[in-house]
């Protein structure tokens, strides 16, 4: 499978979680326990399969399972946040690609997608983008919570490095939850489709920051 883990991107030291399936530091390729690179914690992997080698390495949702971290997030109340990670859909679905907090209102934040666009995720509802995807290609996508004041956010879209979408004024609380990679915190809505690498950061993380991310990377995943 290989070690292949890629350039250091230079915000990592605010990294909370971070996963990457061509890493053997990560995963070995076999087996229900996923390592974060920075944390060291473990993650459970469930249902979902591996696939590919090295470079291609990923992890395959077909429309259910997560890779669900074993330990809180630790991003809650007034904590600015950035997930962010490479992700290819096989289908046009109502699905998630990472999320934290719980199902409930104002409890969790999420990146979905409805059948047609990219979704803001907010507790148990979400607000559409304006943003169209596609299938069988990569993308490096990033949701950007900066928090303004008390529990208010302001979120950012990018996709392969560029600022598509701004969506303003929810009231977030995700309290200590756990990291779920292919799941939304109900765990109604599930991934069609395959995530490379995924990380979490306790920060908003600058466009400088994000495209810096997505030109190291995106030759890995041919962009």
């Amino acid at each position: 499978m290989g070690s292949h883990s890629g350039p250091k991107n230079s915000s990592f030291d605010s990294v909370i979680f971070a996963i990457d399936a061509a890493n053997t530091r990560s995963y070995s390729g076999t087996g229900n326990t996923v390592i974060g690179l920075k944390s060291g914690s473990s993650f459970s992997l469930s249902t979902a399969t591996f696939s590919g080698s090295g470079r291609t390495a990923a992890y395959v949702f077909s429309g259910s399972g997560s890779i669900l971290s074993q330990v809180n997030s630790s991003v809650s109340g007034a904590v600015s946040r950035t997930l962010t990670c490479w992700v290819k859909f096989s289908s046009k679905t109502n699905q998630c690609v990472m999320s934290i907090g719980a199902n409930g209102s104002n409890t969790g934040y999420s990146l979905e997608t409805s059948s047609t666009v990219w979704l803001f995720g907010y507790g148990n509802s979400g607000t559409a983008s304006t943003i169209t995807y596609d299938i069988n290609q990569w993308y490096h996508v990033a949701l950007v919570g900066t928090f303004v004041s008390g529990t208010t956010l302001n979120s950012s879209l990018y996709i392969n490095g560029t600022l598509r979408q701004t969506n303003s004024n929810a009231s977030i609380n995700t309290s200590n939850t756990v990291l779920r990679i292919g799941q939304n915190p109900a765990t109604t809505l599930s991934l069609n489709g395959s995530i490379s690498q995924a990380k979490i950061y306790n920060k908003a993380l600058s466009s400088d920051d994000i495209s810096e991310h997505f030109g190291e990377y995106r030759g890995r995943y041919g962009v």
